[in-house]
């Protein structure tokens, strides 16, 4: 039997086809997290999250991170003692819901909040800190990577 040009049309249809339903089939497969369930809600509430942001840059001491065998945040100590500090603090990873972790602000004497590293997985994550003090809200966010 001979190869013509009849055999070679179909031939590319066949892979064609077959290379289709191969990505059908993996993209169906592949598990898709949203950032949180209730996305439309919270971009409703946006303008809000931008005049915490704008608080927050103008506060004169930042928030610090350590990781130093302790996953370490520090807060300022210029603003509020460290009892009157509320919060939430988010550990978002961006690659795996299930890795999220999100904590009520608890400070010691010295305004830090520790999370042991046991409880995250080497990779990038996204900090998101919002919490409150003197009636005022301040709201972060920073990249960061655990080895």
């Amino acid at each position: 039997m001979k190869f013509n040009w009849g055999h070679g049309i179909v031939l590319v249809i066949v892979c064609g086809v077959i290379g289709f339903l191969s990505l059908v089939f993996i993209t169906t497969r592949e598990r898709i997290d949203m950032v949180t369930d209730d996305y439309y809600p919270k971009e409703l509430k946006y303008d809000n999250q931008i005049e915490k942001q704008k608080n927050y840059n103008a506060l004169s001491q930042k928030v610090q991170v350590n990781i130093d065998g302790v996953f370490e945040i520090s807060f300022p100590d210029n603003i509020a003692n460290a009892g009157s500090i509320k919060g939430i603090v988010h550990v978002y990873r961006p690659s795996d819901k299930s890795l999220d972790i999100e904590e009520a602000i608890k400070l010691d004497e010295h305004y830090k909040m520790r999370i042991p590293l046991s409880k995250l997985k080497s990779g990038k994550y996204e900090l998101i800190i919002e919490w409150q003090a003197n009636g005022q809200p301040y709201l972060t966010k920073q990249d960061v990577f655990i080895d």
